[in-house]
């Protein structure tokens, strides 16, 4: 067929159609089918194929041919298609006999319509006559005008049984004048689950076992804990380090106990330690912890911990936050009671605490509020994990480790973009990456910076970076340690992250990309004014972000001025002050 060649017109004219219960028999003429059906046959018949050269023949004259492919018959159907999703099912006819016959009859079970013998699903469907190959739809026609022949408006009931699953439909068929053709509406009347509902019996019964069995849990963990203490003598020499966010010592931990061990304190330290909060405990820790924890001079946690809140801490020990964030910024703990996400006021969670730590005695009434403290409970020793702020051989080796890991740090500038996440916890945390506009990032400062993301942790969907800006963009965010990454940064990127307050120790500049501020106002607040609190500019879109960066606009005055503020003691000595007055029990 050559290219001048037009493909011939499908058009229907029905001759006779039938609604009996579920049972839809039809009729009709398909005029232009035999053109069109000579046409397909030509292509199949007369495939282009290039001609032999002396170049294509094997030397020792053999020539080798493949079985030519077996052509996809040719069909007739019954195509029904949702106007709204495209949803389409196709019923099949094989052409019997001659195949340029064009007349067209036969009957469906509107019960058996879709590939596995369902009805229609629910929505409204058009129905057209058509020529298929295969998946493919070649060529259709719509039944036309047909109101002569059937009535108006057909009602019937279809259904679908299985094991599972029982749907009963009301479908509705009548001609519609938007389509030219036979439209079917489909409206689902019920459903009624069978061993589905027997296993979501199953998974409430185990729901419920698992919360008798973390009653039990519970009960034996506080039972254990409560002969300990009433049967054992405090330990004055113990220490007890606690965590259900990490795996290993780090953090502030790290920094007490090396203090600890520079100093060659003769104490006895037990660490029990998980990855988070969902992973299972080692069933030898359920016996072990709560009697350490009984018989601990210092306990000491750095974040939630739901197994020590039900406790009542024995007279004589302390149990000590030793949070993981710095300064105080977004609200928190008690702080938060009546907002999305915040505690009820009959909650045990930090209610048990005798003392926390913070970075500066102009927080200490933040902290208290937050976990329910008086305000002389809360002690400015300084966070221990800032101490790598103040130690330039740190410093210099850590710069070292990221240079090595990530050689294009050296040569170009480095922005940071860490933000925290949107939600109320780990389960809802998400992060709105189409505020970034790439494309102007990219244009902007690929030649002189690299853009690093380090998302927070509770945000598992990660941005989709494009291979062609994979040079610019690079997403660090399971790099552990991300003071590391602040110290080889030249501009911090965050929005409503504790991460600024260590960042403002380095004395560099950041902007403080807010674009959803007032509804992260209305849904989690802040201890102070927003506007009047950050040291830098606050952005909204990513053409002021750009717009600040190359204009060098940072408010770099005012960055000083929050470092002294929220930073009481910028000596490097907040592990050496920790251990002093917390774990040894100095004066301060």
């Amino acid at each position: 067929m050559t290219e001048e060649t037009q493909m011939p017109t499908l058009q229907a004219h029905v001759n006779y159609l039938e609604l009996a219960g579920t049972k839809f028999r039809f009729e009709a003429r398909l005029f232009g089918l035999t053109d069109f059906l000579q046409a397909e046959q030509l292509l199949f018949e007369n495939p282009a194929a290039p001609e032999d050269t002396e170049e294509t023949q094997p030397e020792d004259g053999y020539i080798q041919s493949e079985a030519p492919a077996e052509p996809i018959p040719l069909e007739r159907a019954i195509i029904f298609r949702n106007k709204r999703n495209k949803r389409t099912f196709i019923l099949r006819f094989p052409f019997e006999g001659d195949w340029t016959e064009e007349t067209f009859s036969g009957e469906l079970d509107l019960n058996h319509l879709t590939p596995t013998g369902r009805p229609l699903p629910m929505g409204y469907f058009d129905a057209f006559f058509g020529i298929v190959q295969g998946k493919s739809i070649l060529h259709e026609a719509p039944f036309g005008d047909t109101r002569s022949l059937i009535p108006v408006i057909y009602r019937v009931d279809t259904k679908h049984s299985n094991v599972l699953l029982k749907l009963e439909y009301e479908v509705v068929v009548q001609y519609s004048e938007y389509s030219n053709t036979l439209g079917f509406h489909s409206l689902k009347q019920g459903e009624t689950k069978r061993f589905i509902s027997l296993i979501e019996k199953f998974n409430k019964s185990k729901k419920k076992w698992r919360k008798r069995a973390f009653k039990f849990r519970r009960f034996t963990f506080k039972s254990i804990y409560n002969v300990t203490k009433w049967t054992q003598p405090i330990q004055d020499n113990k220490v007890v380090f606690a965590s259900d966010s990490r795996s290993d010592v780090s953090g502030n931990f790290a920094y007490i106990l090396n203090e600890i061990e520079r100093r060659d304190l003769n104490l006895d330290v037990k660490t029990f330690f998980k990855p988070n909060l969902q992973s299972r405990r080692d069933w030898r820790d359920k016996f072990t912890l709560p009697y350490h924890l009984a018989t601990a001079k210092t306990i000491l946690v750095d974040d939630f911990y739901p197994m020590i809140y039900p406790l009542n801490i024995r007279k004589g020990s302390d149990l000590v936050q030793v949070w993981h964030a710095v300064g105080a910024f977004k609200t928190f703990g008690y702080s938060r009671l009546g907002k999305p996400g915040g505690p009820s006021a009959n909650s045990l969670s930090h209610r048990n605490y005798t003392k926390a730590i913070v970075s500066s005695h102009n927080v200490a009434r933040h902290y208290a509020e937050g976990f329910g403290l008086r305000e002389d409970q809360v002690i400015a020793t300084g966070i221990p994990r800032t101490d790598m702020f103040f130690d330039q051989t740190y410093i210099a080796e850590a710069k070292e480790r990221i240079y090595e890991e990530y050689p294009v740090f050296k040569t170009k500038k480095v922005i940071m973009f860490a933000p925290t996440f949107r939600g109320n916890g780990a389960k809802s945390a998400h992060y709105d990456f189409s505020q970034l506009d790439l494309d102007a990032l990219y244009e902007a400062f690929h030649e002189d910076y690299v853009f690093v993301l380090k998302m927070h942790p509770f945000v598992r969907r990660r941005m989709e970076i494009p291979e062609v800006y994979a040079d610019f963009f690079l997403d660090l965010t399971d790099h552990r340690e991300i003071n590391e990454l602040l110290f080889v940064s030249d501009i911090l990127i965050t929005d409503y992250s504790s991460t600024c307050f260590e960042f403002s120790l380095l004395d560099r500049p950041m902007l403080f990309f807010a674009y959803d501020l007032e509804d992260y106002i209305s849904k989690r607040d802040f201890y102070y004014d927003f506007e009047e609190f950050v040291p830098g500019p606050i952005v909204r879109t990513s053409e002021e972000l750009i717009e600040r960066i190359k204009n060098e606009d940072f408010e770099m005055q005012n960055v000083k001025a929050f470092a002294e503020y929220f930073f009481e003691h910028q000596d490097g000595k907040s592990s050496q002050r920790f251990v002093d007055q917390i774990i040894l029990g100095e004066d301060k």
